[in-house]
């Protein structure tokens, strides 16, 4: 039986092109005008950003060169942080609430970041209680000390509920511990509650 020139699989002869069906063509047409619309909407800062974002993630030696970073409120601008960028600086990091997955990545990442841009790092254990505590809670983090973490459950700085840091004494004492130890920058881990404290204790100090 003859195939005709829409059959599924019949090449066109030597040196001709097929023309796509004439229903087809518009939608195709449509798609490539919205992505031309969405391209010609990105500022030419956004659009350097993203080249350079996947310069950089694509790179073997991407990780020798620094960390793609954004700041707040310049999402589109992104940065690379330098190594040793912030030498001289002290944060402290601590787990509140309930546990949750992912809470030791996220805990590691904060650790290696800090330490790679040159601030000394330290752990808060049990949460607010911690912060409120201050003495053996606070204690300063290594490299090595988040090392084989990842697939551990739960916090390995602990977390725990602390009624003293609802109250301004408590979180007086907080801020005088974290004086104490240098520490200008804290990273809080955990739910709505968690970080409608941080907020305060971050207005107030």
């Amino acid at each position: 039986m003859a195939q005709t020139g829409k059959e599924v699989g019949d090449r066109p002869p030597p040196g001709q092109t097929t023309q796509p069906e004439e229903d087809e063509t518009p939608g195709e047409i449509e798609g490539l005008d919205e992505e031309k619309d969405e391209v010609s909407e990105l500022r030419p800062s956004q659009f350097n950003a993203a080249m350079d974002l996947s310069a950089a993630a694509y790179s073997p030696f991407s990780k020798y060169r620094g960390s793609i970073a954004c700041t707040e409120g310049f999402e589109h601008n992104l940065h690379v942080l330098a190594k040793d960028q912030y030498p001289g600086r002290a944060m402290g990091i601590f787990t509140s609430g309930g546990d949750a997955q992912g809470m030791n990545p996220a805990v590691r990442a904060v650790v290696r970041m800090g330490i790679y841009l040159g601030c000394k790092v330290y752990f808060i254990h049990e949460g607010y209680q911690g912060l409120v505590d201050g003495g053996n809670s606070i204690r300063q983090a290594t490299w090595a000390s988040v090392s084989g973490i990842l697939d551990d459950g739960g916090t390995i700085i602990g977390s725990a509920r602390c009624k003293e840091f609802r109250e301004r004494p408590g979180r007086l004492r907080a801020a005088k511990n974290l004086i104490d130890h240098g520490i200008n920058n804290i990273v809080c881990i955990g739910g709505d509650g968690s970080l409608t404290g941080a907020n305060l204790f971050r207005k107030e100090w």
